[in-house]
């Protein structure tokens, strides 16, 4: 009667726990089950965090949100595809076609995108709202 009773409750407790486990790193980084990266845009024209590394192959979900009170984007590119996020924005045209990822958030709000990182190398992720990539809104993603 005793591992009757102990079974369960062990059950549940792991449950309980797993639940409760940090939502920063969620999976292993595979299509199916994406490892989750929060971002947070600063009215401060910064990123928290400002470096992130991921591995060649490994699929991520970014989860950014607007801690400000301006608007702010979040371009996942390298320094190319930042130069033409940058001239589209300034010709008005806000989807940065040659963006890996391209989020546009309004203050307060969340957005996703999920992207697998083939090939090693530099990336950045960038604000392109008049004046906040000129100010220093870069953060910088290493592929390994």
């Amino acid at each position: 009667m005793f591992s009757k009773v102990l079974l369960p409750l062990g059950v549940m407790l792991a449950l309980i726990a797993a639940a409760c486990g940090d939502s920063e790193q969620v999976g292993s980084g595979t299509e199916d089950d994406p490892q989750v990266i929060e971002v947070s845009a600063l009215d401060t024209l910064a990123y928290d965090p400002a470096v992130i590394e991921v591995t060649a192959g490994e699929t991520v979900r970014f989860v950014v949100t607007n801690e400000g009170e301006t608007g702010h984007e979040f371009v996942l590119g390298d320094e190319e595809a930042q130069a033409i996020a940058e001239e589209e924005m300034s010709e008005g045209m806000h989807d940065h076609s040659a963006a890996m990822a391209a989020l546009t958030l309004a203050p307060g709000e969340t957005k996703e995108a999920t992207v697998t990182f083939d090939d090693a190398g530099p990336l950045e992720y960038a604000c392109h709202v008049a004046g906040h990539y000129e100010g220093g809104m870069i953060g910088t993603l290493s592929v390994a």
